[in-house]
């Protein structure tokens, strides 16, 4: 019994430090410019290289994984803080 109890407590941990290192959803979708022609330098999160990527935001539509700069971006969905330089994409 106290053997049971021990692996549902190590489960149940192990859920919830699942569930608070998840990322927001937000941060898995692709930037997304949108169909206006503003230029706003923008950053998205890039989830296949773990960084915050500058990219230019037409100005309206887009979805919900864009940020005013890196540093919002970082608070929002992590990241790899050990590089400082900011990836650019080119379109």
């Amino acid at each position: 019994m106290i053997k049971l109890l021990f692996r549902l407590l190590i489960l149940l941990n192990s859920l919830i430090i699942i569930t608070r290192c998840a990322r927001p959803t937000e941060c898995e979708l692709p930037f997304a410019t949108g169909p206006c022609r503003a230029m706003f330098s923008s950053f998205y999160f890039n989830p296949s290289t773990n960084q915050c990527e500058e990219f230019v935001y037409g100005g309206c539509d887009g979805n919900a994984n864009r940020f005013e700069n890196k540093e919002e971006c970082l608070a929002r969905c992590g990241g790899n803080n050990h590089q400082n330089e900011i990836v650019h994409q080119d379109e």
